[in-house]
């Protein structure tokens, strides 16, 4: 079972992250009242030089945190697990091909949430295009895929996120030390924290529904602390010092859910210059830095088999 100590630390997490995550949520809607956001042209969110600063910065984090903390932390739980024999051998390095599992997971995930959203949007359209033929005599149909209806455009934004968002909780949820869970909750937060921010510009300037775009962000902002509690759940059900099966698959996929995030939301997306490639190289060096501040142990694995005894 947790340490008390670690226990209330999680539970911590779990509130600063919700209450935290509501209003950078929200921040953009109060900002609007000052800035005039929504009566300019039409814009992505990401499209402002601060918040493309600030998500690549989120982005180095994360790539910090995927490969220096939480990939060796995989590699260190499963080789207990097969030197335990909790785990059989397998003929390929099985920790990173659980992350590999993880990020084509989340790459699934979201091309089958976006072909869902597409499918009915191309009803729409020729349901549409059937009514215009009827005024008109010749309707040219447009070359460029029409703009999704804002609450369609929130809906594919929100479930893509949530999912590893889901997982990104379950990584701090998971950590077996105090100074751990800090650590991790600090690399989340930096990206997640930027990405509420986005996310609520992102829904304010579609122009949603007030009641949908608060049911959207409340469930965006919830399902961190959710992961870290599937993460406590299976924690608090694993003795001290012995490698757990779920922990080390989950933490797994985690990782890759992780990766998909930086490859696909960041790094892939953006191509603004040395501004941006400092940004996320800034955020690469100060988890680095912290890394080495907290004293993780590489090599330090206090994992005891089930069998052994003390």
């Amino acid at each position: 079972m947790n340490d008390h100590s670690l226990l209330v630390a999680k539970i911590v997490v779990i509130v600063v992250l919700l209450v935290v995550t509501l209003i950078f949520c929200f921040l953009p809607y109060i900002l609007n009242r000052w800035f005039k956001w929504t009566q300019r042209e039409k814009s992505n969110a990401r499209e402002f030089l601060a918040v493309l600063c600030l998500l690549n910065f989120g982005g180095g984090v994360l790539i910090a945190t995927t490969f220096i903390h939480i990939l060796p932390a995989v590699v260190g739980v499963v080789s207990a697990l097969q030197k335990c024999e909790m785990l059989a051998t397998t003929p390929f390095a099985l920790p990173e091909m659980l992350m590999c599992t993880g990020f084509f997971l989340m790459y699934a995930i979201e091309e089958v949430m976006y072909f869902i959203v597409g499918r009915r949007q191309k009803r729409k359209q020729k349901a549409m295009q059937e009514a215009l033929q009827v005024a008109m005599e010749q309707v040219t149909e447009p070359e460029e895929k029409p703009e999704q209806p804002n609450w369609l455009r929130g809906l594919g934004i929100i479930v893509a996120l949530s999912l590893h968002e889901l997982f990104g909780g379950m990584s701090i949820g998971l950590e077996e030390t105090v100074d751990t869970v800090w650590f991790m909750c600090a690399a989340i937060a930096v990206h997640k924290l930027v990405l509420a921010f986005c996310i609520g510009m992102e829904i304010m300037m579609a122009h949603t529904r007030w009641l949908v775009a608060v049911i959207y962000l409340i469930v965006f902002s919830i399902v961190t602390p959710i992961g870290v509690g599937i993460g406590i759940a299976i924690t608090e059900n694993t003795s001290a010092n012995h490698p757990s099966i779920p922990a080390g698959i989950l933490q797994g996929i985690a990782c890759g859910t992780l990766l998909y995030v930086v490859y696909f939301e960041i790094v892939a997306k953006n191509h603004a210059g040395w501004r941006i490639f400092l940004c996320s190289l800034g955020g690469f060096l100060l988890m680095f830095g912290l890394q080495i501040a907290v004293v993780e142990a590489a090599g330090k694995s206090a994992y005891v088999c089930p069998s052994a005894k003390s």
